[in-house]
């Protein structure tokens, strides 16, 4: 979906299109869907239906992905200067590691068959927010919401959607924050904002996901395995609470300082 600032804020809710509200930032506790959370971002079940032979023309996808893969490395970029910036200042990092990706052709046909929609760029383009997608895994939750207030801060990107898996962790036990931005694009037509969906994982929830994602890929689990998943993410929790309260006992006789 690609919208100028001032479209984005008159456009009304579709029920086939998502369209930010007019506030353009708000949370909302997440709510059951016919989603199943797995390690290339977010996977939908598709319904019992026929594999659609469309396709969208290699050509016609890579003139779609430009400018999201632009947005995506304008994103990780800022995330990363974020970074250095708070070290710097902290004598700390928050974030571990970047990851970024842009969906496959592949992928894209397949949400869009999910989503009951024609297979085309163009519609692609005007339903799907999570073309480009980074994951930003950080240490501990704390770090996630400070890199959060200063993504908040950042006068140039719009907020059109989050959605908080951390203090409403999915049945499954799966948590991360979930947002998507408007980042700005410049091209010879003006600027556009392109949606770049951003992940916020701690190592342990990193962990979690990608363990379940490596064991339960093929899609029905045992209930045996499903409840082992869901108490190893109260586990892993646990775990990480611990060594950030190792961490916080250490800089009581060690303060950071800020760097000259």
């Amino acid at each position: 979906m690609i919208a100028k600032k001032s479209e984005l804020v008159k456009r009304k809710k579709s029920t086939k299109v998502y369209d930010p509200p007019t506030t353009l930032a708000f949370i909302t506790p997440p709510c059951k869907t016919d989603l199943v959370q797995r390690d290339e971002y977010v996977q939908f079940v598709e319904p019992h239906r026929e594999e659609s032979a469309e396709r969208i023309p290699q050509e016609e996808y890579d003139q779609l992905v430009e400018p999201y893969r632009e947005a995506m490395t304008r994103l990780e970029v800022r995330m990363n200067g974020l970074n250095e910036d708070y070290r710097k200042k902290y004598r700390d990092y928050p974030i571990h590691n970047i990851q970024a990706r842009i969906k496959s052709r592949k992928s894209i046909e397949k949400k869009l068959v999910s989503k009951n929609l024609p297979i085309s760029a163009f519609t692609a383009k005007d339903n799907l927010t999570d073309i480009a997608g980074i994951r930003v895994i950080c240490y501990f939750v704390e770090d996630i919401f400070s890199i959060l207030t200063l993504v908040k801060n950042q006068t140039d990107l719009l907020i059109l959607k989050e959605s908080d898996y951390i203090h409403y962790p999915k049945e499954s036990g799966y948590k991360s924050y979930h947002m998507v931005l408007g980042i700005p694009v410049y091209r010879i037509e003006g600027m556009q904002y392109y949606p770049v969906e951003i992940q916020f994982r701690t190592l342990a929830m990193d962990l979690w996901a990608s363990m379940e994602h490596r064991i339960c890929y093929k899609g029905e689990t045992p209930d045996e395995i499903t409840d082992a998943f869901t108490n190893y993410s109260l586990e892993l929790s646990e775990m990480e609470r611990r060594m950030k309260h190792l961490l916080d006992e250490i800089r009581k006789n060690n303060p950071q300082e800020p760097m000259q």
